[in-house]
C-alpha cells in the first residue's frame, strides 16, 4: 500500500484539516490548503496528464478552469525543467511557473504560483518563495495518480486526529523518510483504514500487505525503484498491536537495506511512545499539545554512547548541515547530521571541549578546549587539526563579534587551578591573541557582545554579577550585581530592546537586566540545573533548559512584563542545548552525569 502513499511536506504539517467530501482530490486539497497558509498569493494551479489522458491540464486550481489543458508556457516548463517567472500585462501581478515533482525529484506537471506585483518588488525573492512552496508540496507527492485520488476516501474517518498530528511530526523529525502512513480501526468500526499519512487518503481501506503485517507480525520489506519500503506492526506505549504502520526511504543499488529496515522500527518506537492508546490516536490532539511552543520532535534512538559525565555545547557545520556536540567530560567531538539528527561519527583529538564556532569564510571550525592542547583550530572537511590558539590553560566560554571579526574566549578558573580568569579577543583567522582581560575570580562564565554596541557582558558567577566590558578599551566600565539568585552561568542578550537574561543555578532563577542602567527588570523561577539560555528575537521567547527533565519557555511580552509560557518535557540532565532559527528547533544534550552511563541529543520544533 504504502508505495501509493503520497508524502507529507514539513512546513504546511501545521495547516487545518478540513472534514472533506469523498470526491475531492488529492491535488484540490493541496491548493486549498497552500492557499490557507499563504494568504499573498493569488492563484494558485497545479497542471499534471491524468491516469489514461494524453493531454497535460489543469487539474486542481482556486480559480476553477479544471480540464483546460496547458499551454505553451505551462509544457515547456514540464519539458525542459526550467522555471518561468514574468510581469503580466498589466504590471501588478508575477506570475512564476515551476515543474512540479514528487518525494523523489521526477517530474509530474507545473505548478503556477500568481503574486500580486509592484514596480521594484525583488522577483527573485517572489520566486524562491514559490520554490520554496512547490518543495514542499513535493514531499507530498508519490506519483501523478495520488494527484487526481480522492483526498478522503471515507468521510466517515476523521482528519484532525492525534495519528495525522503524530505523521506530520514524524516527516518534521526525519527528513530522510519520504512516506509514512499509519492503519488502524477506528473505534466502532470493523475495517483496517489510513487514519494518518504524509498525504490523507485518509479512510481508505487496508491491503493485504498492511493485513498480514498486522497478523503475523512479520514485516513487509520490498523495494520499489527508488524506493526502499518498511511495513511493520503499529504499536502503542504499552507495546500492544493497535495497527500497522508504512515508512519509505530512498533507495539506490547497494544502500544497506537491513539498515533502513532498523531505521525504521526506531521511528516507530518514537512514534509508540507518544500513543497512549488506539482511542486517543483517533481522538482531536489535546489543547495543550496542539498549542504548546516547543513540541518533541525526534531524539537520538539510535545513538547510545554509554558517556558519562557532562556534554556541554552545540555549534553547527552551515556549508554541510552538520551538528556538532561536545562530549567534554569524555573528550569528544559528536557530529550529527542536523536535519535528521542521525550520529555520524565521534572525533577523538580533544582534552576538555567546550563551545564549538564555524567560520563559512574559512570553513574552519574553532573548539575550545580546557584539556591538554588547549583551543583547536579544525579543517571543517576532513576535521583535521590545522593549529592552537593560545590563551591560558581551560579555555571555555566563547562569542564571535561577526561585524568587528573578533573573537571572545573565557579561559583560566578553578577547573583548571587557577584563581584567576581571563577574557582572550582573538583573531579568528590567524588565532592570534590580541589583548587580555584579567577578571579578579576563579568562575566567569557565559559572555556576549553587541552587535551595534560597544559593550561585552560577561557572567562572574562566584561574586554574582555581571560585568560590563568596553570593547574599545578591554576594560571593566561597570559591575551589576545580581540580587536573589547566585551562580549565574548563562546568558542571552535582546539588545534591539535593551535587555540582557541571566540564568542561575542558586536557586535556578531567570533574571532580566536593563543594558542601559544595570538594573533588575524581573526574576522568574526556572528549571533546575541549566546549562543554557536562547533568546528567539522572532517569537519573542526565551527558552531554558534544566538538568532536572524540563524545558522552559518564557514570552516576553513587552521589554519590562515576561511569563512562563509552558514547562515542556525533556530529558533528565538535558541541561544544554541550542536555538537553531533556521529550522526553528531547539537541540538539547541530556549528560548522563557524574554516576550513570548513556547519553542523547533531542530536538522540539517550536511554534508561534
Amino acid at each position: 500500500m504504502i508505495r501509493r502513499v503520497l508524502a507529507a511536506a514539513i512546513a504546511l504539517s501545521v495547516l487545518p484539516l478540513y472534514a472533506q467530501a469523498p470526491s475531492k482530490s488529492y491535488a484540490q486539497e493541496l491548493v486549498d490548503q497552500t492557499i490557507a497558509a499563504h494568504p499573498d498569493i493569488i492563484v494558485m494551479a497545479i497542471h499534471a496528464t491524468p491516469p489514461k489522458q494524453k493531454d497535460n491540464v489543469i487539474i486542481a486550481s482556486n480559480i476553477g478552469r479544471i480540464g483546460k489543458k496547458a499551454d505553451s508556457d505551462d509544457m515547456g516548463v514540464v519539458n525542459t525543467g526550467k522555471p518561468l517567472a514574468e510581469v503580466n500585462k498589466a504590471g501588478d501581478r508575477l506570475e512564476v511557473e515551476l515543474p512540479l515533482l514528487d518525494t523523489t525529484g521526477d517530474t509530474l506537471g507545473a505548478i503556477s504560483i500568481v503574486y500580486p506585483y509592484h514596480n521594484g518588488d525583488d522577483k527573485q525573492a517572489l520566486q524562491q518563495r514559490a520554490e520554496k512552496i512547490r518543495d514542499q508540496l513535493a514531499r507530498r507527492i508519490s506519483n501523478p495518480g495520488n494527484l487526481t485520488q480522492p483526498y478522503r476516501y471515507d468521510a466517515g474517518t476523521p482528519t484532525n486526529t492525534l495519528a495525522q498530528q503524530l505523521v506530520d511530526q514524524a516527516m518534521a523529525a526525519y527528513p530522510d523518510v519520504i512516506i509514512l502512513a499509519m492503519h488502524a480501526t477506528p473505534p466502532g468500526q470493523s475495517t483496517n483504514v489510513i487514519v494518518g499519512s504524509s498525504i490523507g487518503r485518509i479512510g481508505k481501506a487496508a491491503d493485504d500487505d498492511d493485513m498480514r503485517a498486522i497478523r503475523t507480525g512479520i514485516p513487509n520489506l520490498e523495494v520499489n525503484g527508488n524506493r526502499f519500503e518498511v511495513e511493520t506492526r503499529l504499536l502503542d506505549a504499552s507495546k500492544q498491536t493497535i495497527g500497522a504502520i508504512g515508512i519509505v526511504f530512498h533507495y539506490k543499488p547497494g544502500d544497506d537495506k537491513k539498515a533502513l529496515e532498523q531505521r525504521a522500527y526506531v521511528i516507530r518506537d518514537a512514534l509508540a511512545a507518544k500513543i497512549p492508546s488506539l482511542a486517543k490516536l483517533m481522538a482531536p490532539p489535546a489543547a495543550a499539545e496542539r498549542t504548546a511552543p516547543a513540541v518533541l520532535a525526534g531524539r537520538s534512538m539510535s545513538w547510545h554512547p554509554q558517556y558519562s559525565g557532562d556534554f556541554d555545547h552545540f555549534g553547527v557545520d552551515t556549508k554541510r548541515n552538520k551538528l556538532l556536540l561536545a562530549a567534554e567530560d569524555h573528550g569528544t567531538l559528536e557530529v550529527f547530521d542536523l536535519n535528521t539528527g542521525t550520529h555520524e561519527k565521534t572525533l577523538t583529538t580533544f582534552g576538555t571541549p567546550h563551545a564549538i564556532l564555524y567560520l563559512p569564510e574559512k570553513d574552519r571550525l574553532i573548539v575550545t578546549d580546557s584539556g591538554k592542547g588547549g583551543t583547536r583550530v579544525l579543517d571543517a572537511a576532513t576535521y583535521k587539526v590545522l593549529g592552537y590558539i593560545n590563551t591560558a590553560p581551560g579555555a571555555d566560554s566563547m562569542v564571535y563579534d561577526k561585524p568587528a571579526h573578533l573573537l571572545y574566549i573565557v579561559s583560566g578558573g578553578k577547573d583548571v587551578e587557577m584563581k584567576d580568569c581571563y577574557l582572550n579577543e582573538v583573531d579568528p583567522y590567524s588565532g592570534k591573541v590580541y589583548r587580555k582581560l584579567r577578571f579578579d575570580s576563579d568562575h566567569v562564565e557565559a559572555v556576549r557582545a553587541e552587535e551595534h554596541g560597544h559593550r561585552l557582558f560577561v557572567n562572574v558567577a562566584d561574586k554574582n554579577e555581571v560585568d560590563v566590558v568596553d570593547k574599545k578599551t578591554l576594560q571593566v566600565t561597570a559591575r551589576w550585581p545580581l540580587t536573589g539568585a547566585q551562580t549565574n552561568l548563562s546568558m542571552a542578550l535582546d539588545e534591539a530592546d535593551h535587555r540582557l537574561f541571566i540564568g542561575t543555578r542558586n536557586p535556578s532563577k531567570l533574571i532580566v537586566l536593563d543594558t542601559q542602567t544595570g538594573k533588575q527588570i524581573a526574576s522568574l523561577d526556572a528549571p533546575a540545573t541549566s546549562d543554557g539560555l536562547f533568546y528567539d528575537s522572532v517569537h519573542k521567547r526565551i527558552y531554558v533548559p534544566g538538568g532536572d527533565g524540563y524545558l522552559g519557555v518564557f514570552q516576553q511580552n513587552d521589554a519590562n512584563h515576561y511569563a512562563e509560557l509552558a514547562r515542556v518535557s525533556s530529558a533528565k540532565g538535558a541541561k544544554s542545548g541550542m536555538l537553531w532559527k533556521p529550522l526553528d528547533r531547539i537541540y538539547l544534550a541530556a549528560s548522563p552525569g557524574e554516576t550513570g552511563k548513556g547519553g542523547e541529543i533531542l530536538w522540539y520544533a517550536l511554534h508561534p
